[in-house]
């Protein structure tokens, strides 16, 4: 029998959110079924993961994740792997990527062409150009696929209403987490909360303002204390704004950490501050442990936590953020109801399982 040959593309070979969902679809297709591909820049742990895998990673050089003369060179480089390898299906996700790989595909004339929105890269915090400029963009990009995915319904519903995409092409698919068999353990019996994150140290997760939350809460409560984990490019800034705190002791950074099952279980919250989201992992993974979550009030995020089992927060509001992570380090009753809450929602809606018969649906759909 003739396995399908499907090809994901990524930019960025990183293993953040959105490399992490794709690596949970392919790891659930029947390998003797699906001929992996993987399509992304060179090196980094994705590509290390990728081989781990069994998969055939095909690197993409010239992949550049600003708009450039580069991205005409990217173009002619995947051409040249779609016409080499004559790839049955074509997933693309994120903004360049995305763009890039869908018109490549139709050009090479892939039969199956899906892309999934991890969230637009148009946002409230641009211009108004350059928000149409990245409107039309996916508008036009959205010719060339069969399929749209979307991770929540706040954006399939804008898309559908700006006329990006047509409403038989848009699908929403919630992102899809693994039940952990390590169950968060008995709370510790000092008197020390701990709050914490898996992010990227980047202007979209707002960690700098997160930070001044953090040495807010310690300058007011001595028994919290935070553990921000992960990297980028504003790691260094928020080190130092810790450092000159003085609360260096009690505001861990240990940086980028490839075992943050166990880093979670040493959380009592978990809290994403983001500007903009899709439908965050990082927020399914806590819940997965059974972590009460406090998160900003932004699409994505509204779509996971509610009162049930956490609290939302305005954007900008430091001030309320600080107060809600003081208080809500007091209301243990609170917090065990917020625990349990967190993991029967994973179980009942974003488990793996239907996750992965998703998009197996769209895969085996005759055009």
């Amino acid at each position: 029998m003739k396995k399908t040959k499907i090809a994901h593309i990524q930019l960025l070979p990183l293993l953040t959110g959105v490399q992490n969902v794709m690596l949970n679809i392919l790891q659930g297709l029947d390998p003797n079924k699906y001929d992996i591909y993987v399509i992304s820049k060179p090196n980094g742990p994705l590509v290390q993961k990728a081989n781990e895998l069994g998969y055939t990673h095909l690197p993409i050089n010239s992949f550049q994740r600003k708009i450039s003369f580069y991205d005409v060179k990217a173009f002619i480089e995947l051409l040249n792997l779609m016409r080499k390898y004559k790839f049955d299906i074509v997933h693309t996700h994120s903004s360049k990527s995305g763009f890039l790989g869908r018109i490549v595909a139709r050009i090479a004339k892939v039969p199956k062409i899906i892309h999934t929105v991890h969230g637009f890269p148009f946002h409230p915090y641009q211009r108004k150009m350059v928000s149409l400029f990245y409107q039309t963009m996916e508008k036009f990009a959205a010719l060339f696929c069969n399929s749209v995915v979307f991770v929540n319904n706040t954006e399939r519903d804008e898309a559908i209403a700006k006329k990006i995409v047509k409403s038989k092409k848009a699908i929403t698919i919630f992102n899809g987490i693994k039940i952990p068999k390590i169950r968060q353990n008995e709370r510790k019996t000092n008197d020390i909360f701990v709050i914490g994150s898996c992010l990227r140290f980047w202007k979209q997760k707002n960690i700098l303002s997160t930070i001044k939350a953090a040495i807010q809460v310690c300058q007011k409560n001595k028994n919290i204390n935070f553990i921000f984990v992960g990297d980028g490019e504003l790691f260094k800034i928020a080190k130092k704004m810790v450092e000159d705190s003085g609360f260096d002791k009690r505001i861990q950074l240990p940086g980028w950490q490839s075992n943050i099952d166990e880093w979670l279980q040493k959380l009592d919250i978990f809290l994403l501050y983001s500007k903009w989201e899709g439908l965050p992992l990082s927020i399914l993974e806590a819940m997965s442990y059974g972590l009460p979550i406090v998160a900003s009030d932004i699409k994505g995020n509204n779509e996971l936590v509610s009162e049930e089992n956490g609290i939302l927060v305005p954007i900008n509001d430091i001030d309320k953020l600080t107060a809600v992570l003081i208080s809500l380090s007091m209301q243990k009753e609170q917090l065990i109801r917020m625990r349990n809450h967190s993991m029967k929602i994973v179980k009942e809606k974003f488990n793996l399982e239907k996750f992965i018969e998703s998009y197996l649906e769209i895969y085996e759909k005759k055009i």
